[in-house]
């Protein structure tokens, strides 16, 4: 007999009103669904490489019609700017206001949930007053922009890298794999710097890499990477990044490096059989793409 599921009935994260919730991904499902098929074999968790994962972080969040303001959306994106990239196909991309506003709902999706964790364990991140009220206060004017009340959200940008093949190797340590990190996984965390006062939330989906700043530091440049709230185009081109967020892109790629040092012997064992018995869909794969680019740098 299969399992029953019961949706909670609480307050919608978006609209406020008290209805059953769905199971709401942070990062678009289509993220996922596009990394295990492209995978040779089982996706691991960043957290705990030693645990197979089979869907990636969600929450009972949202209502069925929040919900569908974002859906529509993610197809779009799926269909004209994800799947195009993946494929190698397409490096410039027009746009309009819809992908500035799928960007913000992605990002208030991680702000949302870690506002929670910021004002639970508030000694636990370092995180002071000014800053968390910061967040709130963005928080609540995104809210206001995804439900249709502005048409804008004051104060914050949106900016889109593309963490395309490495050539140079140079200011990153030599244990990382970046294609590997990047290429191959996905992961969204808002974070603060008290130094620059820079706060943002980051986003990695298998290599476009979202940030949206909600202060910025004075220092900071960004070149070809903002998504404006109109239409556009972007390129995966002579991309500029001078931020502290820069950093979080070498912090994930250690953290990731950290966390798989910890694969146990039974697990290495069981991936060595896996690629053993398919041998040829293993060099086939992006997964091993990835690992060839990782080596080669490594060679330079």
């Amino acid at each position: 007999m299969g399992k029953s599921s019961v949706r909670p009935v609480r307050a919608c994260a978006l609209c406020g009103n008290f209805r059953e919730l769905e199971e709401s991904h942070i990062i678009p499902k289509f993220v996922m669904r596009h990394l295990k098929k492209t995978a040779h074999g089982e996706i691991r968790s960043i957290e705990n490489p030693n645990a197979v994962i089979q869907d990636s972080e969600k929450h009972y969040m949202l209502c069925g019609e929040c919900e569908d303001l974002f859906s529509k959306k993610e197809t779009k994106f799926a269909n004209h700017f994800f799947y195009p990239y993946q494929k190698n196909s397409v490096k410039e991309f027009d746009y309009d206001e819809d992908l500035y506003y799928l960007l913000t709902s992605i990002s208030w999706r991680s702000l949302y949930q870690d506002i929670l964790d910021f004002v639970q364990n508030p000694e636990q991140v370092g995180i002071d007053l000014d800053t968390l009220n910061c967040f709130i206060e963005k928080e609540s004017e995104i809210k206001k922009y995804l439900l249709g009340k502005t048409n804008n959200v004051e104060g914050i940008e949106n900016h889109i890298f593309f963490f395309d093949d490495i050539k140079e190797f140079s200011n990153m340590p030599k244990e990382v794999k970046p294609h590997s990190t990047f290429h191959r996984g996905e992961t969204s965390y808002t974070f603060f710097n008290k130094t620059e006062g820079t706060l943002a939330t980051i986003t990695n989906m298998m290599g476009i890499v979202l940030f949206t700043l909600y202060k910025k530091g004075k220092l900071e440049v960004w070149e070809n990477t903002q998504i404006i709230n109109g239409i556009g185009r972007i390129e995966a081109l002579n991309q500029i990044i001078q931020s502290v967020c820069g950093n979080e892109l070498i912090d994930i790629m250690n953290r990731v490096k950290g966390k798989s040092d910890n694969l146990s012997e039974k697990q290495k064992e069981k991936i060595i059989k896996r690629i053993d018995d398919d041998l040829e869909g293993f060099i086939k794969s992006e997964s091993f793409e990835a690992i060839q680019k990782d080596a080669a740098l490594k060679k330079d």
